[in-house]
């Protein structure tokens, strides 16, 4: 198979190589020319000043001829690289994403965690991915799902991640209560409050203990020791009561059902009874109703 050599390469070649015999020819002559009656030192001096100009002059040529095929040159590296780190962004976001989870500590094998929705336990993190077992709701319990779930490492550059409490640790456990029928609100405090403190009360001291050590080296405020409540209304105007209880995770579920139980049974419910306005338009529709089918009656007759 022929060599084969563009065109205009070989031109510029053969100008390169035409500029090269120049100038190295014009180099020996002006040396011979200045320096043939002198003293060493002087020279010395002027063929190093020759020499520094002959080489400024042939890299200044040569750049001029070749500055058209190293654009292209850094064109079609530029291209390679750029078609490169698209072909490779995943991994290269998963790698980053490794680094920050190493770098800053995020989470270790055995942290329960949640991340863009997925809520479970870390049980394998490497390289490109992390391996979590699923966890269900937290108001269905804390046992695994026994399903696995492999994350890729680039989602720990997308979203926030959540590291919760582990089942032994004590933490706030928040629920609501939404009343459908109209209650006396200062007599549901009571009762949750007293349903509360029977609840907490046998690890109170210990969960005042775990909060004060937790508090102390976090450097900020969290909510507890004991349990808080709040009454407030929805959206659409039922009463809600929203009680927080500091307890140990795994036993947040069970608490919160004592609780709920408790206050329940307590609570005096009586038949509902309607409101003017809603009891005005249920007259109103049996009304129309009456006359509707006694309509109907006549017109069959």
């Amino acid at each position: 198979m022929p060599f084969f050599i563009p065109s205009h390469v070989a031109d510029n070649i053969t100008l390169s190589l035409m500029i090269l015999a120049g100038v190295t020819v014009a180099r020996w002559a002006v040396e011979w020319a200045v320096t043939g009656r002198c003293d060493p030192l002087a020279a010395r001096r002027r063929r190093f000043t020759i020499r520094a100009v002959c080489n400024a002059a042939i890299a200044v040529a040569l750049l001029g001829i070749w500055l058209s095929e190293i654009q292209n040159i850094m064109f079609s590296l530029a291209a390679v690289m750029v078609a490169l780190v698209v072909a490779t962004k995943e991994l290269l976001m998963c790698v980053a994403g490794s680094v920050l989870r190493f770098g800053g500590h995020l989470f270790k094998v055995g942290d329960r965690i949640e991340l863009t929705g997925i809520h479970g336990e870390v049980i394998d993190h490497g390289l490109f991915s992390t391996t979590i077992m699923e966890l269900p709701a937290h108001h269905l319990g804390h046992a695994g799902t026994g399903r696995m779930v492999m994350l890729p490492n680039s989602i720990l550059l997308t979203g926030p991640v959540r590291v919760e409490p582990q089942p032994r640790q004590y933490a706030p456990h928040r629920f609501t209560l939404t009343m459908e029928t109209p209650v006396p609100a200062r007599q549901v405090v009571d009762l949750i409050h007293a349903a509360a403190q029977e609840a907490l009360a046998g690890d109170l001291e210990r969960a005042t203990r775990f909060h004060r050590l937790t508090a102390g080296k976090a450097g900020a405020d969290i909510a507890g020791p004991g349990h808080e409540v709040a009454v407030a209304t929805s959206d659409i105007g039922k009463l809600q009561f929203h009680v927080m209880i500091y307890c140990l995770v795994k036993d947040a579920r069970a608490l919160e059902q004592a609780i709920l139980i408790d206050m329940l049974e307590k609570l005096p419910l009586g038949e509902r009874i309607p409101r003017p306005a809603e009891a005005k338009a249920w007259a109103e529709i049996a009304r129309q109703l009456r006359e509707g089918s006694g309509g109907r009656r006549e017109a069959a007759a």
